[in-house]
């Protein structure tokens, strides 16, 4: 027994030593502490900005030599729960106030840096006439699913337009109802205004009559956990160069941060 018990110690001591080992930020198994992670900076951003910030974080990437940016897209509402939920985010650009009002105990300062709205997109070959033609149940439409900022904002403008037609499905971000769209499984669908722009030529829209309604804000922030480098990637969205990207793309309101 006495053998037994001998080694049930050593075998706890061991894991005790080696779970030690791991917190102290020293061991050859500690990844958020070394060089490379530090200089790691992971943004949570709308999937709106997917092209718009990929190209941004190419060009800050190239001014700031040795940091990396990692970037997590997806829809504002889904992203804004992973990080209330823990998930390691440095930097969340939201599609609305909304969703960055929900992090606000994590993220407690953030600003606006540009606008978008959404319009009702169709392909070129087949247009559409009016809002009105949404009502028709021979049209077949998307939009974004009512809690995602797009939806939220396409709901608002549909109202003031008098649209009382159905969607054929309710999609999880804009880049799905994009996708149908120039997949051509819809004839109409209610993206961005900058999804339109990207689509390319064979697409067109309809703006919207109430424009407040359907234009929604992107708000920028640093998380309270957020590495100290993350600030500089938000500084370089503001920038000069970060708002020409934006414009290109079709993004308004664009803000110096000021």
């Amino acid at each position: 027994m006495r053998r037994t018990f001998r080694a049930v110690t050593s075998l706890v001591v061991v894991a005790v030593l080696s779970a030690c080992s791991a917190g102290t930020g020293k061991g050859a198994s500690d990844v958020s502490g070394s060089p490379e992670s530090q200089n790691t900076i992971t943004v949570f951003a709308a999937s709106s900005l997917t092209k718009s910030f990929t190209e941004i974080g190419k060009q800050f990437e190239a001014e700031n030599p040795g940091l990396k940016v990692v970037f997590s897209f997806g829809a504002s509402s889904t992203l804004a729960e992973q990080i209330n939920s823990g998930a390691p985010a440095d930097v969340f650009a939201s599609a609305s106030k909304k969703s960055m009002d929900s992090v606000a105990a994590l993220i407690p300062n953030s600003k606006v840096f540009a606008t978008n709205r959404v319009v009702v997109a169709y392909p070129v070959a087949k247009p559409l006439k009016a809002i009105a033609d949404l009502n028709n149940p021979a049209i077949k439409w998307v939009q974004c699913d009512h809690q995602v900022p797009c939806g939220t904002a396409a709901d608002a403008a549909l109202t003031a337009d008098g649209v009382t037609g159905t969607p054929v499905s309710l999609e999880p971000d804009v880049k799905s109802v994009t996708g149908k769209l120039t997949a051509l499984e819809v004839d109409a669908a209610i993206i961005y205004a900058t999804d339109v722009k990207s689509s390319g030529s064979d697409f067109a829209a309809l703006e919207f009559s109430n424009q407040e309604k359907a234009t929604t804000k992107y708000p920028i922030g640093v998380t309270l956990s957020a590495k100290s480098k993350a600030q500089a990637f938000v500084d370089f969205v503001f920038s000069e160069a970060g708002r020409k990207v934006l414009g290109q793309a079709g993004f308004g309101g664009l803000y110096t941060g000021g």
